[in-house]
């Protein structure tokens, strides 16, 4: 086993640039939801009128016309109406101010006051955060949003807030599954196989548990890697995968469902700290609410998981046996994450085994 790396090292840490693929992730889950074109989609963000009073920026990377476009969209029309015509915020959502770590440091120096980024990006600031997505951490995805709210938010918060981050919500992407040009049902499989690992310490980590030779790529490599044999699969989100090239030349996805992606939407504490009272209320209230992107995320990763087989893709669900395999092959990486991060890691893990704890007495 040994890991690759395809491309430089850059971004704040020795991981590639983490931008694209939280981006490109949820993107694609906004881009399902636009296929029927629409008068209504928006060509050019939403402006506030001549005269308005900006009170500041969000910035953030969609396309044109997709949802994304119309959620920003909807967020500044949102805080415009509730301040009766009187400010607004201004849109900077087509990724003037570049990929992630553009975002985190234009939000850091207060450039930008509104954005969100991956788990990933956030754990270059609280690097607690990876262990959110630390393998079979989590049973369910009711299971992972009850400990994520419950009792994970406010330390995360806390730990933000140091940073001088307000963290707002966490957003929904899915689970992350494993990827090939053969069958991936066992560890046995992945063994020696060229996989591309996602741009994050727990996604490298999980492959080299299972055996795997990572490799490390931009997601715009991915493509003609797999037509090369650079790499022969990879680890990614289902909804990415699916509306991706992948299933042109890797037809086997194994629902490992073995972490969740997920990201948090964010402001500048400083600049939100600042605004009077009814100002903060308008910003704070005028997002999309949780239940509703949680719902369509999962409404997305069934729609793509049931469209699938239609691309020729052969989905292998595992069996009880091969899913305790995956977990007995990475039932390490949790402790090996804590060493790694230090910090308050140990206590934010005993925080979740509280929250699962917790979970299952609520179950009975």
């Amino acid at each position: 086993m040994y890991t690759v790396w395809a491309i430089r090292k850059i971004g704040f840490g020795t991981m590639p640039s983490i931008g694209w693929y939280f981006f490109a992730a949820l993107a694609m889950l906004i881009l399902v939801m636009c296929s029927v074109p629409s008068e209504s989609h928006s060509q050019a963000p939403f402006e506030p009128p001549k005269g308005t009073t900006i009170i500041g920026t969000a910035g953030a990377a969609s396309a044109p016309g997709d949802i994304g476009d119309l959620i920003w969209n909807g967020f500044g029309k949102t805080v415009l109406t509730k301040s009766g015509g009187t400010y607004g915020i201004k849109l900077l959502t087509r990724g003037e101010t570049g990929g992630e770590d553009g975002m985190m440091t234009a939000l850091l120096r207060n450039r930008i006051q509104v954005s969100s980024f991956s788990e990933a990006s956030m754990s270059r600031l609280v690097p607690e955060y990876m262990l959110i997505a630390a393998p079979y951490l989590f049973d369910s995805a009711a299971e992972s949003q009850f400990v994520l709210d419950n009792f994970l938010k406010k330390p995360l918060a806390e730990e933000t807030a140091k940073k001088g981050i307000v963290l707002h919500e966490f957003q929904e992407v899915g689970w992350n599954n494993i990827y090939g040009k053969k069958p991936l049902l066992t560890p046995v499989d992945t063994k020696s196989y060229r996989m591309r690992a996602l741009p994050s310490q727990t996604s490298q980590m999980f492959l080299e548990a299972v055996g795997a030779d990572v490799i490390h790529m931009q997601r715009t490599d991915v493509v003609t890697s797999l037509q090369t044999g650079l790499i022969d699969g990879g680890e990614t989100a289902l909804v990415l995968y699916a509306r991706g090239a992948e299933p042109t030349y890797a037809k086997h996805i194994t629902l490992t469902e073995h972490s969740r992606a997920s990201g948090s939407s964010v402001f500048n504490k400083a600049w939100l700290d600042g605004l009077p009272a009814d100002q903060r209320n308008v910003v704070l209230t005028s997002y999309q609410s949780l239940a509703e992107q949680r719902a369509e995320a999962s409404r997305l990763y069934e729609q793509e998981l049931a469209r699938l087989p239609t691309l020729g893709v052969t989905v292998h669900t595992l069996s009880p046996d091969q899913r305790a395999r995956w977990r007995e092959a990475t039932k390490m990486n949790t402790a090996r994450l804590i060493e790694s991060i230090g910090g308050r890691a140990q206590e934010f893990y005993n925080v979740i085994l509280e929250g699962k704890r917790a979970f299952a007495a609520q179950a009975r």
